[in-house]
């Protein structure tokens, strides 16, 4: 009985060490939250102070890259936590459900040993007859052994294997159903990554027109102007936990 709780107390510290991983993913992703806001302060001081400035160009432009930057990181982070959270409690629960497992067949064992011991009641005086089941009581101590060693978790215990890529994004071409992969599509439905020199509503990307770099957050969000590509961002710290 003892052996089995070691084992199920070790089986929640490593889930607990699964969801760590949200954690490091998270302080990952601050600086490209802070990188965001701090341009967006920036461009607000400047409009304020000098709505001329050529600065504010630069600045809008750098806005661009940042929030691309950041939706990816934003994306990245999603999907660790959903990966890791569903990890994290599936080992858990498969901890609990072994544990029962081998407490219940303890418990049977342990009941076939009780009912070796001899309760009957003795007179004062008499002379208490010795213990004859030493052989028996050997015997149910191997049987439960042998029925913890033949124990076998079922097939729904076992834990899915990862659908992220080393950046924790889905790979470009095998996105779920309804989802659209971080790119665009030709005439013939190919899937084209997003990269320098791409038509993005109208603005070819890595210009300079100060149409393309004005608008909404959102819609700057969504142009995804990084250097490398649409999955450029991939955080250091994620190297060690991914």
């Amino acid at each position: 009985m003892a052996e089995v709780e070691d084992n199920y107390a070790s089986a929640l510290e490593t889930s607990r060490q699964t969801l760590k991983a949200i954690r490091n993913t998270e302080s990952s992703v601050h600086p490209t939250r802070e990188n965001k806001i701090k341009i967006t302060d920036k461009i607000a001081h400047l409009k304020h102070k000098d709505p001329a400035s050529p600065q504010i160009m630069t600045l809008e432009q750098e806005l661009v890259r940042a929030e691309a930057e950041n939706l990816v990181a934003e994306a990245q982070l999603t999907n660790i936590t959903r990966q890791k959270l569903k990890e994290a409690y599936q080992q858990q629960i498969n901890a609990v459900l072994e544990r029962s497992a081998k407490q219940e067949i303890l418990a049977r064992h342990a009941r076939r040993l009780l009912e070796l011991l001899d309760d009957t009641p003795v007179v004062p005086g008499a002379e208490k007859a010795g213990y004859e089941h030493e052989r028996a009581a050997k015997d149910i101590l191997l049987d439960a052994e042998e029925d913890l060693a033949k124990w076998q978790p079922d097939e729904d215990a076992q834990i899915s294997s990862s659908q992220l890529e080393s950046n924790l994004l889905p790979p470009v071409n095998s996105s779920p159903g309804g989802q659209q992969s971080l790119g665009r599509s030709n005439s013939i439905g190919e899937e084209q990554p997003l990269g320098r020199g791409t038509q993005i509503g109208g603005v070819e990307n890595g210009t300079s027109d100060a149409h393309s770099v004005t608008g909404s957050a959102d819609e700057r969000g969504r142009k995804l102007e990084t250097q490398g590509g649409a999955y450029a961002y991939d955080p250091k710290v994620l190297e060690t936990t991914s």
